[in-house]
C-alpha cells in the first residue's frame, strides 16, 4: 500500500517542530522541499522568510514574505515580518507602509505601533514617529520605553521643554533608563549641559507630568 504523501500543512507544522527543537536549517529546507512539491503556501513562505532572515538572507527573506503578502495581503504576522525584513534591509520606506498597513488592521497592537514610530524616526518623520509613540503611551500609559524614545523624536523636533517632560515621565516609572536620557541628552546641542548628573536626576524628578 502507498503511504500518501504529506500536505503542506503537514510539512509545516513537521518545519515548525524542527525550528522549535533547535534544527532551523533543516526546517528550511523542508519549507522549499514543501514549496516545490506543493506550489506557493502562504504561511510556508512566511516561515521560510523568518528563517532566511535570521541566516541574513535579505533577499530570499524578502522574496519569501513578498510571495506570501501576495497570497494573504492582510495576514498581520506576515506584515510583522515583512517589516523585520525590510527594516533590516534598511529599506524604511517599505517597512513603514507594512507597519501603517498592519496598525490599521490590528489598531490595539503596542508592537507594531512601538516598531512604527522606531521606523518613522529613522525616515526623520518626527511628527509621525510622535503620533505613534502617543498612541503606544495611550495603550499601555506606562511604558518607560516609549515614554524615552518620545524624549527622543522631541528633543530631535526642538522641543526640549516637552522632551525634558517626557525623559521625566519615564524616569520615574523606570530609573534604569536614566544612562539612556543622559545619554540621549548628551548626544546634540539641545540648549542645556548637564555636567552635574545629580541635578539633572533632581531635574527628571520633577520636571512637569
Amino acid at each position: 500500500m502507498n503511504t500518501p504523501a504529506a500536505s503542506a500543512e503537514q510539512c509545516l507544522a513537521l518545519a515548525i517542530a524542527l525550528v522549535n527543537a533547535g534544527q532551523p536549517e533543516r526546517a528550511k529546507l523542508l519549507c522549499e522541499h514543501t514549496l516545490a512539491g506543493h506550489g506557493p503556501h502562504p504561511a510556508v513562505l512566511q516561515l521560510l522568510a523568518v528563517l532566511c532572515l535570521k541566516q541574513g538572507q535579505l533577499e530570499s527573506a524578502a522574496s519569501a514574505i513578498a510571495a506570501s503578502l501576495k497570497l494573504r495581503p492582510d495576514h498581520l504576522p506576515a506584515l510583522l515580518v515583512a517589516s523585520d525584513v525590510a527594516r533590516t534591509a534598511g529599506h524604511w520606506q517599505d517597512a513603514e507602509r507594512a507597519l501603517a498597513q498592519a496598525v490599521a488592521l490590528a489598531p490595539l497592537h503596542v508592537d507594531a505601533w512601538f516598531a512604527l514610530a522606531l521606523t518613522r524616526h529613522d525616515l526623520r518623520d518626527l511628527a509621525g514617529a510622535e503620533t505613534a509613540l502617543r498612541q503606544v503611551l495611550c495603550l499601555v500609559p506606562q511604558r518607560a520605553e516609549a515614554e524615552v524614545n518620545l524624549g527622543i523624536v522631541l528633543q530631535d523636533a526642538g522641543r526640549i521643554d516637552d522632551a525634558m517632560c517626557a525623559y521625566g515621565r519615564a524616569f520615574r516609572l523606570r530609573e534604569d533608563s536614566f544612562g539612556r536620557i543622559a545619554h540621549a541628552l548628551s548626544a546634540a546641542n539641545v540648549g542645556r549641559l548637564w555636567l552635574d548628573l545629580g541635578a539633572l536626576r533632581t531635574a527628571l524628578r520633577h520636571t512637569p507630568a
